[in-house]
């Protein structure tokens, strides 16, 4: 009886040696493979891990009755904070009508982009200040910001934006379009003169070619212009005379583009713009 206990007893041991041996050489695989083995068949069933997705922005995380009801309304929330000093209201208030979630007209855009990038300079955010006001430049090039209501270090943050601006533009010129009237009158941002030499160019030379191609008709072989001989003689007047206003206009143009490219490039000479300050706007003009 004895001998059969002790016999029981060294198979159960045994058996618990193979197991453990058996559970070690598992170890081992899942180890040599990267899974874990207490996973077991519930590894199946697990899904690969979504890719991280982009944060939205401030508007975009407004629901639609969160909204103001249009970007004038926008506009009045925004410029009413800034009077408060409420610059996170400020950003809040005219990021949708920049984003366009709100639809605006160009005035209304411009007003939200001088907003957002005041706010945003003025909460620590340089990057999206810069973002803002380089758009703001890019709609309206002659804008400035007042500085009885605006902050020093804005304005002048806002001024070292535009002179970089203006260099860009100035380093983009080619002297060689000021032979090209009225190319070089565009390129120096002399719009107005640019607009009067196309006009009286564009006039001179149809005159001219018209007065030329009538005086061809009208003339014949023996150089006669019978039955228009009165009409021809007043037509080679106005053909002259377009000529010298077509080669006056063209002198003076290289003369005037070599002039402008010669000077910093700056604002319009004569120009009418829109300007925009804390408590409304004006219509500005400049000679």
């Amino acid at each position: 009886m004895r001998r059969a206990s002790l016999t029981t007893l060294f198979a159960f041991a045994l058996a618990g040696l193979t197991s453990t041996a058996s559970l070690a050489q598992e170890e081992k695989a899942a180890t040599a493979t990267g899974s874990d083995p207490s996973d077991g068949a519930a590894g199946s069933d697990t899904h690969p891990q979504e890719a991280p997705r982009a944060k939205p922005t401030e508007a975009q995380t407004q629901s639609p009755e969160h909204l103001p009801e249009s970007a004038a309304a926008a506009l009045f929330r925004a410029s009413a904070a800034y009077e408060y000093g409420d610059m996170n209201q400020v950003v809040e208030s005219a990021r949708p009508v920049t984003e366009g979630l709100l639809p605006a007209s160009s005035y209304e855009q411009v007003q939200a982009l001088r907003l957002l990038g005041i706010g945003l300079y003025l909460t620590h955010r340089p990057l999206g200040a810069e973002t803002a006001f380089t758009q703001l430049l890019r709609k309206d090039p002659t804008m400035r910001l007042d500085p009885t209501s605006t902050r020093p270090e804005v304005v002048a943050f806002f001024e070292s934006l535009r002179q970089q601006q203006i260099a860009r533009q100035s380093s983009a010129r080619k002297v060689v379009w000021n032979f090209i009237p009225p190319v070089g009158q565009f390129q120096n941002e002399d719009k107005v003169k640019g607009w009067i030499i196309l006009g009286v160019g564009v006039a001179s030379f149809a005159s001219l070619v018209t007065s030329d191609l009538l005086l061809r008709s009208w003339s014949h072989e023996d150089k006669t212009a019978d039955p228009h001989h009165d009409a021809a003689v007043a037509m080679r007047k106005v053909n002259w005379v377009s000529a010298g206003v077509l080669a006056a206009v063209y002198v003076y143009g290289v003369f005037d583009g070599l002039i402008g490219y010669s000077k910093p490039l700056q604002e319009d000479n004569a120009s009418a713009s829109l300007r925009f300050f804390a408590r409304g706007g004006a219509l500005g003009f400049a000679f």
